[in-house]
């Protein structure tokens, strides 16, 4: 048997065929025949049809009859008579119609269903339809034209790639081998045992890829996403495995150290840097040849942000108190809730720093109401994860042998009134009445929420199935399968979670009569001493968000005269500071 990964063509024509036949040999191909392959050396080759699928149902056939089909490439345009055409996607129909930059191709496409767009744009139908086949198959779209601009369909192609192939010629062929080769290593590369679920919508599948390939990289990463949706598990499970890093995965929340410890919680203290203090290892050199995660980036006050800018920028950390820098090899993941965009355009956030968090490949967790799809997968895992060790194991183990099953303790989550029968383990049973209950509800709490949905339900379950047991007034036959009641889903979805509050007010958001900014507090010989410290740090940071005198004269002082800009500046230049050019040089 091969174990060659098994690649599917869908095209009308033999076009892509013949360039893969003649230039990807170290692939097995899914063809509609019995005869042992490959084609290119079977005898039968001249005009045989069977090669590859023309249309929507010979692809159905060909992945029924190879269902270890791990790539599929896919034609963009087939012209087939109607009568083998799938409908255009209603995602296309419903927010606009598809363009591609061919002009000749371009004319006047409307969102209408007749024959020539539906030709045009017949492998985003066959795409569409795959996807409701076969979420994990990756799918590799290719074209003729020069580029490829579907207005109103990047969540139908969320999770594919597009590729433009000019020619049947060695360079092409190289493209798309790289191509495919690259979908198969991010396919195979997370292991079932790295405990994150990914669930199988589109846009989490698109997100798995792009976590592994950027978690292979250098590059300091920026994970965004709403509360409770994942994204200290994703950077822990995944990303740190990902990157091979021999240092140890190191986290930090900074939404819940005092501002006045965050530096030195986060770069470490030198013995004498204030009263009190011991030589200390911050978490940056704690997490050395390893990964740090950031939790809640967006907490760090202005002064400690411009550290943080120093030391991504040079890859060397200075502890509080010394001058000596110690050089560090860390991947760096920063995460938050907030919008760091908004928070950059409102002076809460460094500008500087946000691009070196390299927002352009950011990831970002949808909420759990907007991939339903992933509900489903999601309980089933959830559930699996609650038993899996720990106290609620042993109450597992508990209560089979309180009623007596024999099989080894396993859980399984089922629909309806009675599960199949052929199922070993514990089966909890959820009636179409929670399961509608469950999907119409908003979530506000994401995967945390419904984690201790199911969590709760299946454990107060079975604490009554094990009274129950005890009791010897249970029926032995069905002790396998353990009803989860109506009325305790809705208890726990009604008082469950609350709704998202907006977010409060961050140190440096402007006020109503004024501007809220960050200072760090340092001991000093006298409280003169602390006060000239404290005024050169808001001076610097007003300085910092303007770069303008005039400016930060409107913020100071009252009234409009003119002379305010000189003074702001004069008291600036007696608190010791210089001015500063854009590149960071003093003046």
């Amino acid at each position: 048997m091969s174990t060659r990964p098994k690649l599917l063509i869908i095209d009308d024509n033999e076009r892509y065929v013949e360039l893969v036949h003649h230039f990807l040999r170290d692939y097995s191909y899914a063809t509609r025949c019995n005869l042992p392959g490959p084609c290119w050396e079977c005898p039968m080759r001249a005009g045989c049809t069977l090669t590859h699928a023309h249309d929507a149902t010979e692809a159905t056939e060909a992945l029924d009859k190879h269902p270890d089909v791990e790539v599929v490439l896919l034609d963009l345009e087939f012209v087939l008579p109607p009568e083998r055409l799938l409908p255009i996607p209603s995602l296309l129909n419903r927010r606009g119609a598809a363009r591609l930059s061919n002009p000749d191709v371009n004319s006047s496409l409307a969102a209408d269903d007749s024959v020539s767009d539906r030709q045009r744009l017949q492998g985003l139908a066959i795409l569409a339809h795959l996807r409701r086949l076969r979420s994990d198959v990756q799918v590799i779209l290719m074209t003729s034209h020069d580029e490829l601009a579907v207005r109103g369909t990047s969540q139908l192609l969320a999770s594919d790639e597009f590729l433009t192939v000019a020619g049947a010629d060695a360079f092409d062929a190289r493209a798309l081998g790289l191509l495919i080769e690259r979908l198969l290593l991010l396919r195979r590369e997370i292991p079932a045992s790295s405990g994150y679920l990914f669930g199988s919508s589109v846009a989490m599948s698109r997100l798995r890829r792009e976590a592994l390939v950027l978690g292979r990289t250098a590059l300091p990463m920026l994970v965004q996403g709403e509360t409770g949706t994942g994204k200290s598990a994703l950077c822990e499970q995944v990303i740190h495995p990902a990157a091979e890093r021999r240092g140890p995965f190191v986290s930090v929340d900074l939404s819940a150290i005092p501002e006045t410890l965050v530096a030195a919680e986060l770069f470490g203290v030198a013995k004498g840097a204030f009263s009190g203090a011991t030589d200390r290892e911050g978490r940056f050199e704690r997490a050395n040849h390893g990964t740090l995660l950031l939790d809640e980036v967006g907490n760090l006050p202005l002064d400690v942000q411009r550290m943080l800018l120093l030391v991504l920028q040079e890859s060397r950390v200075t502890r509080l108190g010394e001058n000596t820098p110690r050089p560090i090899q860390v991947k760096v993941v920063a995460a938050t809730h907030v919008d760091l965009r908004k928070a950059v355009q409102q002076g809460r956030f460094r500008a500087d720093l946000y691009a070196r968090l390299n927002p352009a490949a950011r990831l970002v967790l949808p909420p759990l109401r907007e991939r339903r799809e992933d509900l489903e997968p999601l309980l089933f895992g959830l559930l699996r994860k609650t038993f899996s060790s720990g106290p609620n194991r042993q109450l597992l183990v508990q209560y089979c042998d309180a009623a007596g099953l024999t099989e080894p303790p396993q859980v399984s989550l089922h629909w309806g009134r009675r599960p199949p029968a052929k199922i070993s383990g514990v089966r909890f049973l959820l009636s179409s009445v929670a399961k509608d209950a469950i999907f119409n509800h908003p979530f506000p709490g994401n995967i945390r929420e419904l984690e201790l949905l199911i969590a709760n339900a299946a454990l107060l379950s079975l604490a009554d199935a094990m009274h129950a047991a005890k009791t010897e007034r249970a029926v032995p036959a069905v002790a396998h399968t353990i009803p989860i009641p109506n009325q305790l889903i809705q208890r726990l979805l009604d008082g469950g979670w609350p709704e998202q509050e907006s977010e409060p007010p961050a140190a440096s958001e402007p006020a109503e009569n004024g501007q809220r900014l960050s200072v760090m507090v340092h001991p000093g010989r006298t409280l003169h001493e602390v006060a000239q410290e404290l005024e050169r740090q808001i001076y610097e940071q007003l300085h910092a968000d303007s770069g303008d005198f005039s400016q930060m004269a409107e913020r100071l002082l009252l009234g409009s005269n003119a002379a305010n800009p000189r003074r702001v500046r004069l008291r600036y230049n007696q608190l010791g500071l210089r001015i500063r050019d854009r590149s960071g040089h003093k003046s």
